[in-house]
């Protein structure tokens, strides 16, 4: 019974919105430009759009081969490394085999470790590219590099995600 005056107050709050006959409201009939043909040519966009440099696309391209080069040794040396730790998971610390799964998992990252320094080289070409794009008024480097970034960043956090799955276990 409570909710039946509160009911009845949003009721009559809402039709007197409707009840309102006076007042100056505008039109809802088409205007006449909202018919009117269009005229005139679309405006030129903004920013042109322009490929990387020769220079940056070479170093992007190196970039890219060295994180590539580098997660092959990852992943030729990965399942030795992870029939390692799943033998040491569950050993004493400092026992045989931890130790050996702990140098193992080292020498991994070190593996790994060009694949985190072309990411870093691909986003220092990008901030390279972003400012050369700003003072120029142009647009679309960003983006070659944008892409490529996305690969290596998704090989590393791969890579990443592995090393620290094979980490837990040995803890």
């Amino acid at each position: 019974m409570k909710k039946l005056p509160a009911l009845v107050t949003i009721i009559t709050l809402m039709l007197s919105g409707c009840a309102m006959q006076d007042g100056d409201f505008p039109s809802l009939l088409e205007r006449p430009y909202e018919n009117a043909p269009v005229t005139g040519e679309a405006p030129a966009p903004a920013t042109a759009i322009s490929a990387l440099p020769a220079d940056m696309q070479a170093r992007l391209g190196a970039a890219v081969a060295s994180s590539r080069a580098a997660d092959i040794k990852y992943r030729v040396r990965l399942p030795a490394v992870k029939k390692l730790v799943n033998a040491a998971r569950g050993a004493a610390q400092s026992s045989e085999a931890w130790v050996v799964a702990h140098m193992e998992l080292a020498a991994l990252e070190i593996e790994r470790s060009p694949s985190v320094e072309a990411l870093a080289d691909i986003d220092a070409l990008y901030r390279e590219q972003l400012e050369q794009q700003a003072a120029a008024d142009e647009s679309g480097g960003t983006a070659i590099i944008g892409a490529q970034r996305d690969l290596v960043l998704a090989q590393v956090n791969r890579q990443q995600a592995e090393i620290e799955a094979m980490k837990d276990l040995l803890r």
